[in-house]
Formats: structure tokens, C-alpha cells, sequence
């Protein structure tokens, strides 16, 4: 790896063609009638949500609304900040990848981006919300689908690619071993992925302030509600060796809140996600903390307003740990 990448695991200072042929008639039909069941979202507590129930009958948390849209094109950026322009870490050989596979692709973005740079590859993307835009480069298609369930996907592919699953996977041992099953030997497969809780370098982090108890209430609630946890990300290395795959290599960068951090590029990243985390903080609460906690809608935005405050506080130096927590595993021949 090189070590641009290595530089974001220190100790940060402070600064004072035919779309449908591949995928066959099967999942043509089966996408066709979920798309169409999705297209009016639910409107709940002022937010848009699909209404597709996940495998495990279980509500999605978080909105698919304009707003939740714009922080997830934003999050997009502050990866390609953090991975130097990169779309893909794993050493992949561009004139062998011709199938690639984006799991819950949310806008689009990184399908789009992909197919841009590299015409000679088919990227599908994958979701629940048929949220992405219809003017996409002639290698890209997307396909309204539960990734959970069984893949109906004829051809095999090269790469598949997911970032920040947690919160929509109840098996990753399942997900990973369909992932397996439908790359082609030799074939990639990467997830970036955030792995709570928030961490601090310096003890500038109390456990008591709004932020750090923001993160105890969503990882209780994700658990309880969706039996699901945002700590998952530190055991993909084990489950994908566990699903067949070989040369597992994880490497962790830091997400900072705020800019707080005396680097600039740090501190550019750190802006971003401050802008991210504030935005998205009605989204990933509302759902969790109104039905699984019990809280009052009032309760939630008075709290909210107290964690805002301390994401904003640059004398706390908090990242996101392991928040772009990557894994590239190479598939044995």
C-alpha cells in the first residue's frame, strides 16, 4: 500500500449495451414489480422512506428523501478525498475487470464514476431505492433489488464493490459467501465500511458529551431494533476468509469531525464529514430512536442540537475509527 494511504492511519495533531440481456428474464420480471412498488416513498416524521421491507422484516433506517440523497453524493466526495481520487484500493487489473457489481449503490455515484473511467467495464448497481439518475453512461445500469435475498444475476463478475453496508446487512457471512459465489476466479471484492465507536487520539473525547452518548443510543437501538451494529466492519477480514476468500488485506483511515485537525488535507476531510455526520444525524435517529428507544419526537431534536453542538467544538478531536474500513480479497483460483 502505498504511503499516501498509510499517512491517514497516524496519530492526527491538532491544529490549534442491452441492459437487461445479462441479467435475464428471472430478476428482469422480479426488479420490474419491485420497482414499481417502491416508487411512492412513506412519508414518516417529515422524511421519505421506500417502502420495501428487508429480508429480516425489518424497516430500513435511514430516509431516501432529497435531502438523505445530497449527504450520500457529499460521502462519496469525502472518499475520493480520502482514497486520493481512487475508486477501487484493491490492485486490480483495469483490462481483466469487464463485470462489476455495486451493492446498494444509493445514488449512483461511485457506479457512475466507475463506468466513466472505465468504459471497457459493465457496472451494475444495486438497491433498494430507485433513486439514481436516468441519464448514465451506456456501461452502466442499475437494478431495484434485495441483495439480502438470492442473487438471480446469469453472468459472473469481476468486482463487487459495497460501502457503508452496515446498517442494511443482517448476515454478512451470507452476503459475503453470495459475493463468492458470483465473482469469477481471481475476481475482487471490496467493502468500505465504518466501524463505531467514535475514536479520539488525544482524551479530548469525554464518554459523557452528546456525540460519544449519540453513538451508545444508535449502536443500542441498531442492535435492538434491527439486530444489526455498526461495530461489524471490524470482523469482514474473518468472514470473508470464512467464505472462501484468499489474501484478505484491511487498512484503516480515520474520518476526523470537524476541522480540528492542524493537516490540511485532514482538515479538509474533517469539514466534509462535519457537514455529513450533522446532516445525516436526523436520518440515522429519528426511526431508531422514536420506535426502539421510545424517545418523543421533541426529545430527539433537543438532543440532536446538543450532538451538533459537539461535533462543531474543535476542541474535541474526534474521528470516525475505521470509518473508511476497507477490505480487498482476492478470490483463489
Amino acid at each position: 500500500m502505498d504511503a499516501e494511504f498509510r499517512h491517514d492511519q497516524q496519530h492526527l495533531e491538532a491544529d490549534t449495451s442491452d441492459t437487461d440481456s445479462a441479467l435475464g428474464d428471472d430478476i428482469s420480471a422480479y426488479t420490474q414489480s419491485l420497482r414499481s412498488s417502491l416508487l411512492e416513498s412513506v412519508r414518516e416524521n417529515g422524511r421519505g422512506y421506500h417502502r420495501y421491507l428487508t429480508s429480516s422484516g425489518k424497516d430500513y433506517v435511514m430516509p431516501e428523501d432529497e435531502e438523505e440523497q445530497d449527504r450520500l453524493d457529499l460521502q462519496h466526495h469525502i472518499f475520493e478525498k480520502t482514497f486520493h481520487g481512487k475508486l477501487l484500493l484493491a490492485p486490480v487489473v483495469q483490462d481483466q475487470v469487464h463485470e462489476v457489481l455495486d451493492l446498494g449503490t444509493g445514488t449512483g455515484a461511485w457506479a457512475i464514476d466507475y463506468a466513466d473511467e472505465n468504459p471497457e467495464s459493465m457496472v451494475t448497481g444495486t438497491d433498494l431505492s430507485p433513486i439514481q439518475p436516468s441519464l448514465v453512461p451506456p456501461n452502466c445500469k442499475f437494478v431495484v433489488d434485495d441483495f439480502e435475498k438470492p442473487w438471480l444475476f446469469k453472468q459472473k463478475f469481476d468486482v463487487v464493490h459495497g460501502r457503508v453496508l452496515a446498517s442494511s446487512v443482517s448476515s454478512f457471512p451470507a452476503l459475503f459467501q453470495r459475493a463468492f459465489d458470483a465473482l469469477h476466479p481471481g475476481g475482487w471484492i471490496e467493502m468500505q465500511d465504518i466501524c463505531l465507536p467514535l475514536g479520539s487520539d488525544d482524551g479530548t473525547l469525554s464518554p459523557d458529551c452528546a456525540h460519544a452518548r449519540w453513538v451508545e443510543y444508535f449502536m443500542e437501538s441498531l442492535e435492538k431494533g434491527l439486530g444489526r451494529s455498526w461495530a461489524w466492519a471490524a470482523n469482514y477480514k474473518q468472514w470473508l476468509e470464512e467464505a472462501g476468500f484468499e489474501d484478505v488485506q484491511q487498512f484503516i483511515f480515520k474520518w476526523p469531525i470537524n476541522t480540528w485537525p492542524k493537516d490540511p488535507r485532514m482538515k479538509e476531510i474533517g469539514g466534509l464529514n462535519l457537514v455529513n455526520c450533522s446532516s445525516g444525524l436526523e436520518g440515522f435517529s429519528l426511526r431508531l430512536f422514536m420506535g426502539v428507544l421510545g424517545m418523543s419526537r421533541e426529545e430527539v431534536e433537543v438532543f440532536l442540537a446538543e450532538v451538533r453542538k459537539d461535533m462543531m467544538n474543535r476542541k474535541i478531536h474526534a474521528y470516525w475509527p475505521m470509518c473508511v474500513q476497507f477490505l480487498c480479497a482476492e478470490l483463489g483460483s
